[in-house]
């Protein structure tokens, strides 16, 4: 038989054992419903925060969270405009990535280190009474921050749009237009408070009634301060023809 010292040390082991393995199993299970939780929570907040913003209504077809690397990964990302039922929505992101730093500094505790957005489609549509699908916040802010100053306010580390579509077809100008290939690398400066990069459109297609319809290539060299955007040797090119853009859009 075993001594019963041996015997005390051996039940004494099992018993550390069996709460070490309850405390474990306590441990993570509380880690997955705060994950589970956090992982809605985030959802949540993005789709409120979307539709507060553009006034639209937000669809998420599939949402993960990596509470550990502080990323969102979304798929099939939709924001409806007041186009009709069935009709191609106001906005569609296949995939869409964002990447968050947390306690950034003393005066940010969370900041974007890298957003992605891959093969958005944004479908406008112009009706005959001149108005369009795009809809309006639900609210007016009340900061007096201008768009461009909210963008760069923003300080997302980096930002990268691949494979993007621009649809616009006017019913009441006769316009249409179609952009392939959508392409933007932004990088934020935190000495210059400003966003440098690229945007790149090809092709561009554009038929206006019975016109004959016009493809060019559009490439825009950027840099966005808080009150101008700069444009830094832009390229507008057609088969024939190549047109340089250098200058700034104050205000």
């Amino acid at each position: 038989g075993v001594p019963m010292n041996g015997r005390a040390r051996l039940l004494r082991n099992i018993d550390f054992s069996a709460c070490a393995v309850l405390l474990a199993a306590l441990i993570a299970t509380v880690a997955v419903v705060r994950t589970v939780w956090f992982s809605n929570f985030v959802r949540d907040k993005i789709v409120s925060a979307t539709e507060e913003s553009t006034g639209g209504r937000v669809e998420i077809g599939a949402f993960d969270f990596d509470v550990w690397q502080a990323r969102a990964v979304m798929r099939d990302f939709v924001i409806h405009g007041t186009e009709p039922p069935q009709v191609t929505p106001f906005v569609r992101v296949a995939r869409l990535q964002v990447d968050l730093r947390l306690f950034a500094s003393f005066h940010r505790l969370l900041d974007i280190a890298y957003l992605r957005i891959d093969k958005p489609a944004v479908n406008i549509i112009g009706f005959v009474d001149g108005t369009t699908n795009i809809p309006n916040p639900k609210h007016k802010p009340e900061s007096k921050q201008t768009a461009l100053e909210s963008v760069v306010d923003l300080a997302v580390g980096r930002f990268e749009l691949n494979d993007g579509l621009i649809a616009l077809n006017s019913m009441q100008q006769k316009v249409n237009l179609r952009a392939n290939n959508l392409r933007a690398q932004l990088y934020y400066s935190t000495l210059g408070q400003g966003y440098q990069g690229q945007l790149s459109l090809d092709p561009v297609y554009v038929v206006s009634g019975r016109s004959t319809p016009v493809n060019f290539r559009l490439t825009l060299p950027v840099v966005l301060h808080r009150d101008r955007v700069d444009l830094q040797d832009a390229t507008i090119t057609t088969p024939t023809s190549t047109v340089r853009i250098t200058g700034a859009v104050k205000d």
